[in-house]
């Protein structure tokens, strides 16, 4: 191209820039730290990626004891263990004969060898419990009671005490049952096959009473059996898990005698267990009126569950989480993982990156649908809960500053930490706090494990702009330590309805946590970003000017367009989804509706209310929403944007040489023509010359 023409070329660009209506940006990526949680198949599957580098933490629980020992002896992994709350024991059925006979439990007891099971079913990693169930977890915080008896193995005292009742050793190696005059019945222990650790104990317990001649036999079965066996009573024993923090609550759950219903399964005493002094300690450290009363009922319950044996204890297992070395300062909070993993991912810096492996979940991060471990962890992690908690398991505040319980503890007042704000740069107030727990009452299905703390809320009212008083349906000194890891979502983006990407669509789960949600792949992946409040200056920034009318003409941008970062799955771009843009400015959020423009990218103009953009400062945030036949995925992302206004004398003058090129163009265009026109007449004339003939003299 020649020089006259490249100016050309240039002058029209330039016209093209200054006189375009459209200021286009693409998001910038950030530089915040990211969270990848990945989901898993199976433990198995976990494993590997643990062992190939692929993940660089993950929480393990329920893990086959081979496996266990595996990863301990791996030289590039630290397994981390953290005291837990939580406790196994083994049910007994005490509307069954011989199991009604608290005589006949003791000797069971003293047969059990739990120190066995600890090494061989859990490495190492746990305690044995004393009859009171409560683990060192408890003792740190003053909750145990260290009086009681702790029931060491030995064979012959369990031998002794069956012979004393009548429960004589035949030749055959099972004892008579006094009350039939025959052998004893074969007793079943059933496990879930989805503890392997929990069948390995149930078998040594099954070898144990064996031993002793009690003709107990260990039955690992489905989910779906065991609760089919253990819902309607219909078992001798059963070994099981008990989740639990710091509020030992759980003892008037499983153990109080106004829990024994029936018909089933309304019950949570499963082992039929009513005694009324124990009963009447209950009561009184779920009545209490400070930490000292309730301490001194939750003392005089182990007493009682010592003395009575309703429940064989087996071990407290530690909480483990396994890393790759150096990969991360892991800061353990007694009884949580979420709590833990939270609390040592707050001081990330900028850029790094932590993956961290799930066994399954992150179908939805919706606690009114469904909370696996994957999405409890991601909902912590986008989300303050009410309560934070300490190392050793106490409670501190998170999104409430204080609480309190009434005298007979039917009614809890939250008072709001008044600097907690939404990612968006909103406060948090009461209204949001209420409108969030009246959601979740609404809209949790009973098969969540949020359902039995919601349904404990008889009423949830708002006092000022950062009060909430919880009225419950009984007394519960725990209350707060119960409600502890619920939360706040923008009252205006709760959706009307709830269902499958309820949450994620309406964009409800930009809350208050130390992340905010970027991308999300249905049944595979969540990626977070540790990304201040919206409007910070750290969240990536870009700036329009607005264009100025200039002779008739609009002189830079007016109007301002977004455009997407490319949306894959697979390697593969997708052409398919909603892409979807939020202006949050002021009390106004319009919603903007984009479209694809290729290979996966996406482009909307921004406006409001129709409008070109006036000055000032906006957040703009945006969402792909695509459906696959095997997924369904979204995208976030926000950025700050600012609008200036016109910049009249540059435009003016931008625009004035611009113009002055195009003529300068145009006119050595035009004196060229004339050029050459005359050089082709000269050149005519000189040849017209040459040939003339000349005349004779």
């Amino acid at each position: 191209m020649k020089p006259k023409l490249q100016l050309l070329f240039i002058a029209l660009v330039i016209i093209l820039i200054l006189v375009g209506e459209a200021i286009v940006y693409i998001p910038q990526l950030s530089s915040s730290a990211s969270v990848v949680i990945k989901s898993y198949p199976s433990t198995t599957a976990l494993v590997e990626a643990l062992s190939n580098g692929e993940i660089d933490v993950a929480p393990l629980e329920n893990v086959a004891p081979q496996t266990l020992l595996q990863l301990k002896n791996d030289p590039n992994l630290n397994i981390i263990p953290i005291e837990n709350f939580g406790f196994t024991y083994v049910g007994l059925n005490l509307r069954n004969s011989p199991l009604n006979n608290s005589v006949f439990r003791e000797a069971m007891l003293y047969g059990f060898n739990r120190e066995r099971i600890l090494s061989n079913a859990l490495a190492g990693y746990g305690e044995t419990l004393s009859p009171g169930l409560f683990s060192s977890a408890y003792a740190a915080l003053g909750w145990r009671n260290e009086s009681i008896d702790s029931y060491p193995y030995d064979p012959p005292k369990a031998s002794e005490l069956l012979d004393g009742i009548g429960f004589n050793l035949t030749s055959t190696g099972v004892r008579i049952d006094p009350a039939t005059g025959q052998k004893l019945r074969t007793m079943f222990i059933y496990s879930r096959l989805t503890d392997p650790q929990a069948v390995a104990a149930a078998n040594m317990f099954a070898q144990d009473m064996q031993a002793i001649g009690l003709p107990i036999v260990s039955f690992p079965e489905t989910d779906f059996d065991f609760h089919s066996q253990t819902v309607p009573y219909a078992f001798d024993l059963y070994i099981e898990t008990e989740s639990a923090n710091a509020a030992p609550t759980w003892l008037y759950g499983l153990f109080a005698g106004i829990n024994n219903l029936y018909p089933a399964p309304l019950s949570t005493n499963l082992v039929g267990y009513n005694n009324s002094t124990f009963n009447k300690y209950a009561a009184q450290l779920m009545t209490a009126s400070n930490p000292s009363g309730a301490r001194e009922a939750a003392m005089k319950c182990q007493e009682e569950l010592s003395l009575d044996l309703p429940a064989i204890p087996v071990y407290s297992k530690n909480l483990l989480l396994v890393e790759q070395k150096g990969a991360l300062n892991i800061t353990p909070i007694t009884g949580s993982i979420p709590e833990t993993l939270a609390a040592s991912l707050a001081n990330m810096t900028a850029g790094s990156l932590v993956r961290i492996g799930e066994v399954g979940g992150l179908t939805d991060i919706n606690p009114a649908i469904t909370l696996t471990d994957a999405d409890s962890l991601a909902l912590r992690l986008l989300t303050t809960p009410f309560l934070t908690y300490n190392p050793d398991g106490s409670a501190r505040p998170g999104l409430i500053d204080r609480w309190q319980t009434s005298d007979n503890a039917t009614t809890l007042t939250l008072q709001l930490n008044q600097s907690s704000k939404f990612q968006d740069g909103n406060p948090t107030t009461a209204h949001d706090v209420a409108a969030t727990l009246n959601w979740l009452i609404t809209n949790t299905l009973p098969s969540t494990p949020l359902y039995p703390v919601l349904k404990t809320i008889r009423d949830v009212a708002e006092d000022g702009a950062n009060m909430v008083s919880i009225s419950l349906t009984r007394s519960d000194y725990f209350a707060a330590y119960e409600f502890g890891n619920l939360f706040a979502l923008p009252a205006m983006s709760l959706p009307q309805v709830n269902g499958p990407l309820a949450l994620l669509l309406s964009g409800a789960l930009q809350s208050t946590g130390q992340f905010e949600l970027a991308r999300f792949v249905q049944g595979a992946e969540a990626d977070l970003q540790s990304t201040p409040l919206a409007g910070s200056a750290h969240v990536p920034a870009v700036s329009g000017v607005l264009g100025q009318n200039v002779f008739g003409s609009v002189v830079g941008g007016c109007q301002i367009q977004i455009r997407s970062e490319q949306l894959e799955y697979g390697g593969h771009a997708i052409e398919n989804a909603t892409f979807t843009v939020l202006i949050h400015y002021g009390n106004s959020t319009p919603e903007i509706s984009g479209i694809h423009i290729w290979n996966g990218l996406y482009q909307a103009t921004l406006n409001l209310n129709n409008e070109n953009l006036s000055p000032g400062s906006y957040v703009v945030t945006t969402q792909l929403y695509a459906q696959l036949p095997t997924a369904v995925i979204l995208q976030f992302n926000e950025q700050n944007l600012t609008v200036h206004p016109p910049q009249f004398l540059g435009q003016i003058i931008l625009y004035l040489l611009a113009v002055a090129g195009v003529a300068i163009v145009a006119y050595n265009t035009t004196r060229k023509k004339a050029r050459k026109g005359a050089r082709k007449r000269v050149r005519r004339a000189r040849r017209t010359t040459v040939r003339r003939p000349r005349k004779r003299r």
